[in-house]
């Protein structure tokens, strides 16, 4: 069994990145973020395209794969962090393919989510590289920041045997994905739900944004079934829905069930959705999970902390997780073995 690389932690006075691998950054937020990362005693530095427009894109796929390339051969660098989401990050994917040694041969943290969750799980699945499912660069000019940008900062900055989250009290109730200067607006209470009562199961961390991250499936990028095919331990599949109705939900689901992605599955986290309060014609999102796996017969917890509604956990693709649910509330174990 192959183990998964966890790039080094960081320290006082590294030097940090930003990239726009999908859309250009939030320009009214990114020197807000960037100088609460400073203060945080870390270097930071910008690529060309962090603020370059092209419409839907910072910049064309060729010139983002080449600019987040650049960061992985500077030895200087430690971690890295999406600008932004957005739309078509799959154009710099065929790129990054191309030079894929560059990333392998030099493993460092990068996190991101929504349309970068394309780029987190071809690094984790081709490379056994740890990613991190987590806020873009624009929720850091949150002051003060919630304790979920707290958690993966202390995650970030310390080597510990476990790292520990639990369910946050209450949610922001619209879509969200860029941060708000001035924080969250939690207003409706928390509750997890499950399929089968009180449980906990174990296995290998793997999702992202459903809506990006199946971009990848039956391409010669895909690599998800030798991945997983690693672990005895199965894995644990968290999926975020961003703008899918449930009908495409569904088609999803069971199109990554058809590629044998949940073979050895322990359990499946679905994230919080705003688009989970619809349905289309009647057909619900809770129906359209159950439709795609409940066959699997595993815990499916439903409104975890995950995705586009804030707040949400940080995921370690790669890491073993140790998920316990209990009347309403979660808790994730995540450990770096």
């Amino acid at each position: 069994m192959r183990k998964i690389i966890y790039p080094s932690k960081l320290k006082k006075g590294d030097l940090i990145a930003t990239t726009a691998v999908s859309a250009t950054a939030n320009l009214d937020k990114i020197d807000l973020a960037i100088n609460n990362l400073k203060k945080l005693d870390l270097k930071v530095v910008e690529t060309p395209n962090v603020r370059k427009n092209e419409g839907v894109v910072s910049s064309s796929g060729m010139q983002r794969a080449e600019e987040l390339l650049e960061l992985y051969k500077n030895p200087d660098v430690k971690y890295i962090i999406a600008a932004r989401g957005g739309e078509f990050l799959m154009e710099m994917l065929p790129y990054i393919n191309q030079n894929k040694d560059v990333i392998k041969n030099n493993p460092k943290w990068i996190q991101g989510f929504s349309d970068p969750s394309l780029l987190n799980i071809y690094i984790t699945t081709n490379f056994n590289i740890a990613t991190i499912h987590m806020e873009n660069l624009s929720d850091f000019a949150m002051n003060p920041r919630y304790e979920n940008l707290e958690n993966v900062l202390d995650f970030l900055f310390t080597n510990n045997e476990e790292y520990i989250q639990t369910s946050f009290l209450k949610y922001q109730k619209e879509e969200f994905e860029d941060g708000n200067t001035k924080g969250y607006n939690l207003t409706e209470e928390n509750i997890y739900e499950s399929n089968c009562g009180n449980v906990k199961f174990e296995g290998r961390l793997l999702g992202g944004c459903i809506d990006t991250f199946h971009l990848i499936s039956g391409t010669d990028m895909d690599n998800i079934n030798n991945f997983i095919s690693q672990f005895n331990e199965g894995i644990i599949w968290y999926i975020d829905n961003c703008e899918l109705n449930s009908f495409e939900f569904y088609r999803r689901l069971w199109h990554m069930g058809q590629m044998g992605y949940f073979k050895n599955v322990k359990g499946f986290l679905i994230g919080r959705s705003f688009m989970s309060q619809s349905s289309e014609m009647g057909f619900s999102f809770k129906e359209a999970v159950e439709r795609a796996l409940l066959k699997y017969n595993v815990p499916i917890i439903y409104n975890v902390d995950i995705g586009h509604v804030p707040p949400q956990m940080y995921i370690i693709n790669g890491a073993y997780g140790i998920f316990e649910y209990e009347d309403g509330k979660g808790k994730l174990i995540q450990k770096l073995i």
